[in-house]
Order: C-alpha cells, then sequence, then structure tokens
C-alpha cells in the first residue's frame, strides 16, 4: 500500500471513530482518543513509509520531494517552543519576546541560500561526517562533534517533552509531571520504525496536523471580536490597545512596553539585539535541521526544501503575536474579581489543577490583583478555546496540533542523537565493517533508551521549582550551544578553505567552555549576569559572545597551524561547485563511495 493511500485511509478511520465516540460516549471520550488516535495514525504512517536500508533509516534514500521535506522540516521546527510557547513568550514579554520571532525567522533565511544546498552537496551522512571530512579524516573531529550533537540535541529533548507533558496534561487532567510519560509511548515506536524516510512522511502529515490545528481558534475568534478588517493579522491592533488601557489602569508596565522585560535572565536594548542575532546564527548549526539538507535528491531541492519550510513557518510565526494578544484580553477580564469568582471562571478552574495556573491572594483583599494570577506560557494556545468559550472539540483538537510540535521535533532529535552513537561513533571507530541489518537494529534500540532517558529528565525539568522557565527559554538555550559549536564551523568550513582540523576542534571546544557555564550559572544557578557597556547580558544574548569566541580561535588556531592538504580543498571545491546530478548512496556503501 502506498504512503498516499495509507494517510486516506488512516485519517478517515481516525475522523470517523471520533464521530462514532462523540455520539456513543459523549465529548470526553471523543476528546481522549482525538489525543490517543493521533499518536496511533502517526504510528501507522511511520510504518507505512519506513525504511530498511541504511540510506532510507540516515538520509531517507534522498528522494524527499522539496516540498514534502519543507513541511517535515517545518514540522521539525516547529516544535513545542513555536506551537506551544512562542506565543506564550510574546504573552509574557510583550515586545521583549520579539527576538525569538525574528531570529528564527531570519537564520531560516539566511540557511536557505547559504547553508542547506552546500550541505547537500557534501554528499555525507551526518554532520559529525561532515566535520570530519572537513577536518581532513581526523577522528577526534568527529567524536567531539557527537559530543557537542549531544549537549544541543538533549537540552532541545528536554523541553519538547516538557511541552508534550503540558499537552496531557490537558487532555487527561493529570500533572503535568506525569504527561511527559505520555510521549514515550508513540514518541519511541515511530522514531524507531524506520529511521530519517519514516520520521520525514510522518513530520509532513504532523505540520498539516498542527497548522490547521493552530490556525482554527484564533480566526473563530478573530470573527467573534470583528477583526476581519481584511484579515486579522491587519486588525488585532485595537485589541492591543484595549488591553494596554487596562494595564495602565492598574498602574503595571505597559505590556508593549521595549526593554522593559528580562529576556534570558537581562534586560535592556543590547541583549535585545544579541538575543536576535543569537537566535539567527544558532538556526544555522542545529544539527536535526542541518541532517534535513541530506534527504533530498539535490542541492537544488534542498534550497527549494527550506524555502518551502521558511513559508510553511511564516504561517504560524505571523499568527503568534495575535494569540498573545487575544490571552493577555482573557487574562485582564478576570483581574477585579473576588478570589472566589475568579477560581470559578471555567477555564481557571480547568487549569489550576494541573500547576500552569496560579492564584494567590498576596494582600489577602480577597480580590484578584494582576501580580496574583501567574500563568505557565505554555498555557497561552492550548488554554485559547477554554478562554474564550469555544465549542468543546477545538480545545481536543489545537492539544492535538501541541501533541504533532512536540513530537515532530521530538523523534527528530532522537533520530540525530541516535545515529551520532551508531553511525559516528560505532561504525566508525569501534566496528568498521559492521552489517547493515545490525547497525539499523542498534539505531533503532537507541532510540527507544533514549526516548526513556530524555523523558526522566523533562519529568524533572517540570518538577522543579523553577517551572517557570517557559519551553522557548529552553529550546533558546540549545539554540546557544548551537551558535556556539557547530555554527562557525559551517560557515567556515563552507567559505573559507583555511579552516585546518585544528582549528574546527579547538573552535568547537572555546565555544561550548564559554556557553555551558554561564547558562548554568545565569539560568539554572540565578547567578547574576555579567554586564557589557552598562547592560546585562542574558543567557541567550551570551550565545553571541560564546559564537564569536569560537569564531575568533578557529580563526587564530588555523593561522597559527598548518592547513589542510589537497583532498580537503577539492572536497571544499566539490561542495561549492555548481550541481549537476548526485546520485544517492547506495545502501550499504561505505562513505567513500557515497561521497564519490
Amino acid at each position: 500500500m502506498s504512503v498516499r493511500m495509507s494517510l486516506g485511509l488512516t485519517f478517515g478511520g481516525y475522523a470517523l471513530i471520533a464521530v462514532l465516540l462523540a455520539v456513543t460516549l459523549g465529548p470526553r471520550a471523543a476528546a481522549i482518543w482525538l489525543g490517543v488516535g493521533a499518536i496511533l495514525t502517526y504510528i501507522s504512517v511511520a510504518f507505512a513509509a519506513r525504511g530498511e536500508s541504511a540510506s532510507e533509516v540516515y538520509v531517507a534514500g534522498r528522494n524527499i520531494p522539496p516540498i514534502v521535506n519543507g513541511a517535515a522540516t517545518a514540522a521539525d521546527w516547529m516544535s513545542a517552543a513555536s506551537y506551544l510557547s512562542m506565543a506564550g513568550t510574546v504573552a509574557l514579554l510583550g515586545f521583549d519576546g520579539l527576538p525569538y520571532i525574528i531570529g528564527w525567522t531570519l537564520g531560516y533565511t539566511i540557511h536557505s541560500f547559504f547553508i542547506a544546498p552546500y550541505i547537500r552537496k557534501s554528499s555525507t551522512w551526518t554532520i559529525p561526517d561532515l566535520i570530519e571530512k572537513r577536518a581532513g579524516g581526523w577522528g577526534v573531529a568527529r567524536v567531539i562533534a557527537v559530543i557537542m550533537m549531544f549537549i544541543i540535541s538533549m537540552t532541545y529533548l528536554t523541553a519538547q517533552l516538557t511541552g508534550a507533558g503540558v499537552v496531557f496534561s490537558r487532555f487527561l487532567g493529570i500533572p503535568a509531571t506525569v504527561g511527559v510519560f505520555g510521549a514515550l509511548f508513540g514518541m519511541g515506536i515511530y522514531a524507531a520504525a524506520g529511521g530519517w524516510k519514516s520520521i520525514t512522511w510522518t513530520q509532513a502529515v504532523q505540520y498539516v496536523v498542527l497548522i490547521i490545528c493552530y490556525l482554527m481558534p484564533v480566526f473563530i475568534v478573530a470573527g467573534a471580536l470583528g477583526l476581519y478588517k481584511p484579515l486579522p493579522w491587519f486588525a488585532y491592533g485595537q485589541l492591543i490597545q484595549e488591553v494596554q488601557g487596562k494595564e495602565a489602569a492598574y498602574g503595571l508596565t505597559v505590556w508593549t512596553e521595549p526593554f522593559a522585560k528580562a529576556l534570558g535572565g537581562a534586560t535592556g536594548q543590547l541583549n535585545w539585539i544579541l538575543s536576535a542575532l543569537l537566535l539567527m546564527l544558532g538556526t544555522l548549526g542545529l544539527p536535526h535541521i542541518l541532517i534535513r539538507s541530506y534527504t533530498t535528491p539535490t542541492a537544488r531541492d534542498a534550497r527549494a526544501s527550506i524555502g518551502w519550510a521558511l513559508f510553511f513557518i511564516g504561517l504560524l510565526y505571523c499568527t503568534a503575536p495575535m494569540y498573545a494578544t487575544m490571552a493577555r484580553y482573557a487574562f485582564s477580564q478576570v483581574w477585579g474579581m473576588t478570589i472566589e469568582a475568579a477560581q470559578q471562571v471555567p477555564w481557571v478552574a480547568n487549569f489550576l489543577p494541573t500547576g500552569l495556573l496560579r492564584i494567590e491572594d498576596l494582600n489577602g483583599d480577597g480580590i484578584l490583583q494582576p501580580n496574583e494570577l501567574t500563568f505557565h506560557g505554555d498555557i497561552v494556545v492550548i488554554g485559547m478555546p477554554d478562554m474564550w468559550g469555544l465549542a468543546w472539540w477545538i480545545a481536543p483538537l489545537v492539544a492535538v496540533g501541541g501533541l504533532a510540535a512536540a513530537l515532530s521535533t521530538a523523534d527528530g532529535l532522537l533520530m540525530t542523537m541516535a545515529t551520532g552513537i551508531t553511525r559516528d561513533i560505532y561504525q566508525r571507530f569501534i566496528n568498521p565493517n559492521a552489517d547493515e541489518a545490525g547497525e539499523v537494529r542498534m539505531t533503532r534500540i537507541l532510540v527507544i533508551i533514549l526516548s526513556l532517558v530524555s523523558s526522566f529528565m523533562a519529568y524533572l525539568a517540570i518538577s522543579s521549582p523553577s517551572f517557570g522557565y517557559y519551553v522557548a527559554l529552553v529550546v533558546g538555550w540549545a539554540f546557544v550551544f548551537a551558535a556556539s559549536s557547530f555554527t562557525p564551523q559551517v560557515i567556515l568550513g563552507t567559505f573559507w578553505k583555511r579552516l585546518n582540523r585544528y582549528g574546527i576542534v579547538w573552535g568547537m571546544i572555546a565555544g561550548m567552555g564559554t556557553a555551558l557555564p554561564y547558562v548554568i550559572a545565569v539560568g539554572v544557578a540565578g547567578v547574576q549576569p555579567i554586564s557589557i557597556f552598562g547592560q546585562q547580558i542574558g543567557t541567550l544574548a551570551w550565545g553571541f559572545v560564546s559564537f564569536m569566541v569560537n569564531l575568533i580561535v578557529s580563526v587564530v588556531v588555523s593561522l597559527s597551524t598548518r592547513p589542510e592538504d589537497e583532498q580537503v580543498e577539492r572536497f571544499v571545491d566539490r561542495m561549492r561547485l555548481p550541481e549537476i546530478s548526485v546520485p544517492a548512496p547506495v545502501a550499504g556503501a561505505s562513505d567513500a563511495e557515497a561521497c564519490a
């Protein structure tokens, strides 16, 4: 059965069961099925498109069409941070949350022109593989790259499973700490089903699901508020003015006031600018996104797929500020109520048991003040249908979209890490003659093990007192690590032939050595951030500093040591020359054959 036919039958059966449950057992049963059934649907798609050969497992056979790869890349990218936390971050920070939107969007634009086609032209299979070849075949460079990849991916994955826990808490009315383990079932199974081939087709389906589920409630609310003038994106400014007026009446700092709220632990214009630059640079170094360039037939297709991804991502990013505005407006409607009355508001009552919304009568007057209603930013999207009293079936659909966003990125990260162990460590150093079937089997087992480890880390993250860290910030730290390790090497390795093995390795070590301690100290331990030019530098902005450290060390060390030989220069030339046709690597072919 073809993948497309399987998709049609699966979605038809999924919708039919939901309708039957709603009619016979009621909305609650149908809502639970929408979540559980979504995972079963993704598993069905994954098995229909599963890959068996090493080529299909590691690079999806290099035959994914650009528009499908673009949708899969968008889903891989639009994680729980984008779907759940982007709007929540803007709702919490206002203007000071915009670096996420600006940096991530600009990063993808640069990626499509200056990174994706060259990665595809390298004909390597993984990013550590590319790093080693650029380092003249020095195995140390590959090992260091695998370590960096694990730091980035595990940080990112913890945030995704935290978001999945939030979704499951909404579905089942359970604590988010328990909900993270609900993601294990689907995430581990369909990531292990068939490697990057099954993941790619599953992610393409997940993008369609998540974008429909994301746009639906905000468009319905916009219609109720009369914001189609002509489209909600151009008319919700009037809602912002109403929110500002109410905040001013309570003596609050206006939500849209620039440089007023902490971003990554610090405030100020310099922190804002450096944070946006960091998020742009981090986009260029994320291993699970870079690997997307390997799955298309040609370099031209790689560039086209990133163009499609940018369009698909833009649909969501342009809508996030509208979500934030509507949520702020809904929050402002319960200010001034008695504490008892506020707790009985339906949407408030729904989220109080989850711990994602908290009400405390700090001054003991029995009246809810703005500072006595605190919320986790990730409920802005997941709670929108409840806040505005939309039809019962919209809330579970939004949660289904959030689940798709979290799991689509999580399985890509799991596969990236599993590949790092099997392809870049086991097959490269321990057993170079490993048979293809054994290598693929080992990858699948590692996916399951890594999913267990990452779920436990997400459990610890949610249960800690610092749960106020929203998913977007934790994801932002992954961007700090990516910009500090891979981004300079990818840029210099493509456009500067003089970069050598020692510059690559010492640059990565210096960059990560600058970034990691600062994030732990300031972001986790609560140490006061460093000030530059009289302005504090938060954990995100510090990533730009560590990026520059990597860049400078890479250049200085390369110029101070001998250059690579002509074979490496020819490899760089091959990456940069226009491509006529590069055949997909034959299943079981050696690295040398794959790069021929």
